[in-house]
């Protein structure tokens, strides 16, 4: 807050992901706002008004209130604050006590709410107003948080008042801070902040201490086992291998493998019947098929499939993808939890296929607890089992660095782009070969770490 208002310091620019997902809270905003005023006109008393975007002031401070609702016969005002959330969080309920606290400085504030996504609703047709959102009485939550709120914002004004920035107070997320470069400066290579689950007590503790780089921080500082093993291979820049658990591992799986990774995209407003909100959209998989151990990587097989067109892709999807997935062998992913819950997602969508899907979630290994459960870490992981970290170590041949779209943000992004954006036919088709390009990556990085991982034991 002083950096951008004291300091004359923009933050970075926001990435194509969050521009899109500030998108879909103002299309969210907008049906909200159709939302409420039918519900003004059905509940509350004839030439009650209703008024968006609505700025209050109360002193130092401001607030500009999505609604406000104005019951002429009884002279009182409605607040209602719309997020794009299926829930009310923890800093919801601070925001819409600040909103209220500043509006009954020269209102006669009623009641506030909150509107949000009820993340129940599914699709039917077009968009049911009334069950697409929730709202919420906020009073229980405001009695609770006024005291400390007043006090917050007190401290908030005194902050930017400063003279100078309050830099001791500044995150513990330089991964995600606005102002890296002024928060973090000379940030080193294998620091504090590369530490696997960190609390942000222990990274506070750690700069108490002076202590920036994670080969310093002291034996008994954490008793958790990723926590040390990680500052022990940085300390000695060896990797630690348990070869034994990885072979126990490894003889798990059985032949043929089927190496699968999917894309997705999960918009805020359901696009498609039976689609909830935030419900992933499963648009894309790449499979390669090992069928044999002795087989080599040219005999390996691949498969893939894209949606290309503006409607559910679900049938197709699964259709494709269990002509390819057999009855028997392993299917290996990475990040399991992912996997099975998108075919979850398609049985229940499609549930004439529903009987192999989960057939296929029984037979499906996570190869990355191998990595997440510590049977091989290394220090240029920086703490993380992420295939975009294991993979240049393992195998520097393959990056993703040379690929027009080498993340899974970009690929949701898009994809929509692809599909529903008014792209010439040369536009879309260059988005599809290098979604292709991607996920093919994807599934073929895997082979390539579990053969690695396979010539250790």
């Amino acid at each position: 807050m002083w950096l951008r208002f004291r300091g004359g310091v923009q933050p970075l620019p926001m990435s194509a992901f969050d521009q899109q997902t500030a998108e879909q809270g103002y299309q969210v905003e907008a049906l909200a706002k159709k939302f409420l005023k039918r519900k003004v006109e059905t509940e509350y008393p004839a030439g009650t008004t209703i008024s968006f975007e609505a700025t209050q002031t109360d002193g130092n401070y401001e607030s500009r209130i999505d609604a406000l609702v104005h019951d002429n016969q009884h002279n009182t005002y409605d607040l209602y604050e719309i997020k794009s959330s299926t829930a009310v969080h923890s800093h919801h309920k601070y925001d819409v006590t600040f909103q209220y606290l500043v509006a009954k400085a020269s209102l006669p504030v009623n009641k506030v709410f909150m509107v949000h996504v009820n993340g129940e609703y599914r699709r039917q047709g077009e968009l049911d107003l009334q069950q697409l959102f929730t709202v919420v009485d906020m009073k229980y939550h405001i009695d609770k948080k006024i005291d400390e709120v007043y006090q917050l914002r007190s401290e908030a004004w005194n902050v930017l008042n400063l003279p100078e920035m309050p830099l001791e107070a500044h995150c513990v997320k330089p991964k995600t801070c606005s102002f890296p470069s002024i928060c973090f400066p000379d940030l080193p290579q294998y620091s504090i902040y590369d530490l696997s689950r960190a609390t942000e007590k222990q990274l506070r503790d750690l700069s108490d201490l002076n202590i920036t780089l994670l080969r310093d921080i002291p034996e008994g500082f954490t008793t958790n086992f990723k926590q040390k093993l990680q500052i022990q291979t940085t300390r000695t820049q060896q990797s630690i291998i348990d070869t034994a658990a990885i072979t126990h591992e490894l003889e798990r799986l059985e032949f043929p493998l089927y190496f699968l990774d999917y894309e997705t995209f999960g918009p805020a407003l359901p696009m498609y019947d039976n689609y909830a909100p935030y419900q992933m959209i499963t648009n894309q998989f790449s499979i390669h098929v090992v069928r044999h151990p002795e087989d080599q990587p040219e005999q390996f097989e691949h498969y893939e499939y894209i949606a290309t067109q503006p409607t559910d892709p679900s049938t197709e999807i699964a259709t494709q993808l269990c002509e390819v997935i057999g009855e028997t062998g392993t299917i290996i992913v990475w990040n399991k939890g992912f996997e099975c819950g998108r075919n979850t997602e398609l049985g229940i969508l499609c549930p004439q296929f529903a009987d192999q899907l989960q057939s296929i979630n029984d037979r499906t290994y996570d190869l990355m607890e191998i990595f997440s459960n510590g049977f091989y870490a290394d220090h240029r992981f920086l703490g993380s089992a992420s295939i975009k970290k294991v993979l240049p170590v393992l195998c520097p041949e393959l990056s993703y660095k040379e690929l027009e779209i080498g993340d899974g943000t970009t690929a949701m992004t898009k994809w929509y782009e692809m599909v529903h954006g008014n792209l010439s036919d040369t536009e879309k088709a260059k988005i599809k070969a290098d979604l292709l390009k991607y996920c093919k990556l994807d599934t073929w990085a895997m082979i390539a770490i579990w053969q690695k991982v396979k010539g250790l034991s």
